[in-house]
């Protein structure tokens, strides 16, 4: 009788350095355990960015900042063609370095060890101790310099001013504020954070000078309007020329942009005109009218009128420059605006300027010296 023990997912296992989770495990994010495992699972094999990057659904941006990230811990090595590979074999995966010998010093030394003659200035005395001579004659000595493993060029120039993978471990490591941050921000955005966005968090604490409270309550608002991180970063270094360095600041923009992506909305449907993604100019005119001005639904479809009877389509600026004239003369209502009409076609009638619009409707401003103005041209 044959006997068999089944160890199902435990029949095919592989081991990881428990450096891993003694050292990295709290520094390291999912991104880069994900890329690390991957590579393990297939020790002896060689790999390339483009394979794990496809494997993995990353990008390959991101495999390479987590490839830098353990290479920089030596956990994995990277060959100068961009082969990558566990760092040690699989029969001594866990076991210590040997230590590297010294380079031996001779008389037969290569021509770029070079000894140097001792002059008298640099003889010591004969009380010296044979120590402080060896000290001496190996500070002199000019040793080859040990040839670092060659990088892939791209990843070392693709982003020059965004901190490196060694970089953020560093600061996760030594600022438990950044840990929180970034540890918080994957709840946020209801998805793991990747390398490359961890370190756009970083430039915004270190570079814009952004607390990160702040951080939090910005990409708590990117999160809700489906903003990627490259449009929050951006957003970050906006804030911090604004300087935006406070939970009430932060708040109180946040209610400004609100209330802009709200007046934008409602103007669209007062005018009965596409809803479409708006410019950064159209949010701050449409902001302007509801909220600073104050102007009424029936004012704004009253400009909007005129700009077509005058102009044949819909130029914002246009609207724009006649309600900031209605602002600066306290017309309020359509009925003003009639009775401001009426006026001038008396005043026209009497030998007074010709304020008529291109399909004879009596305008309430003076069209020419609009146009003189040029604040409405397409």
């Amino acid at each position: 009788m044959k006997y068999t023990v089944d160890l199902g997912c435990w029949g095919s296992i592989f081991a990881v350095p428990t450096d891993v989770v003694d050292k990295y495990l709290k520094i390291a994010g999912s991104a880069q355990l994900k890329v690390l495992l991957y590579i393990l699972r297939h020790s002896g094999e060689d790999f390339d960015i483009e394979s794990i990057s496809a494997q993995l659904n990353m990008g390959t941006f991101d495999v390479k900042d987590c490839i830098e990230f353990w290479s920089s811990f030596n956990i994995i090595a990277v060959s100068s063609d961009n082969v990558i590979t566990p760092a040690k074999s699989a029969a001594s995966a866990f076991q210590p370095a040997a230590p590297t010998p010294l380079p031996q010093v001779s008389k037969s030394s290569p021509s770029n060890v070079r000894t140097p003659e001792i002059t008298p200035t640099e003889t010591r005395s004969a009380a010296s101790s044979s120590d402080a001579e060896k000290t001496k004659l190996e500070n002199d000595v000019q040793l080859p310099k040990k040839t670092e493993p060659e990088k892939p060029s791209d990843t070392a120039v693709a982003r020059p001013l965004r901190p490196d993978p060694v970089y953020v471990a560093k600061r996760i490591s030594e600022d438990k504020e950044i840990e929180a941050l970034l540890n918080e921000a994957q709840y946020i955005l209801g998805r793991p954070v990747s390398p490359n966005e961890n370190a756009g968090m970083i430039m915004m604490h270190d570079n814009d000078g952004l607390p990160c409270e702040v951080i939090l309550m910005l990409l708590t608002y990117g999160a809700s309007n489906q903003k990627g991180m490259r449009q929050i970063e951006a957003m970050g270094a906006a804030w911090a020329r604004e300087g935006i360095l406070t939970l009430e600041q932060a708040d109180e923009k946040i209610r400004e942009l609100e209330e802009s992506k709200e007046a934008y909305r409602k103007v669209q449907s007062i005018l009965g005109l596409e809803f479409r993604k708006p410019s950064s100019k159209e949010e701050e005119n449409y902001s302007r009218w509801l909220n600073e001005w104050k102007f009424t639904d029936d004012m704004i479809k009253e400009a909007y009128d005129i700009c077509i009877n005058s102009k044949g389509k819909y130029i914002p600026n246009y609207v724009n420059t006649i309600l900031m004239r209605w602002n600066q003369n306290g017309i309020r209502t359509v009925e003003q605006v009639r009775a401001e009409r009426s006026k001038n076609h008396s005043s026209s009638n009497s030998g007074g300027n010709n304020n008529t619009g291109e399909n004879g409707r009596k305008s309430s401003f003076d069209i020419n010296d609009l146009k003189g103005l040029g604040m409405f041209n397409d």
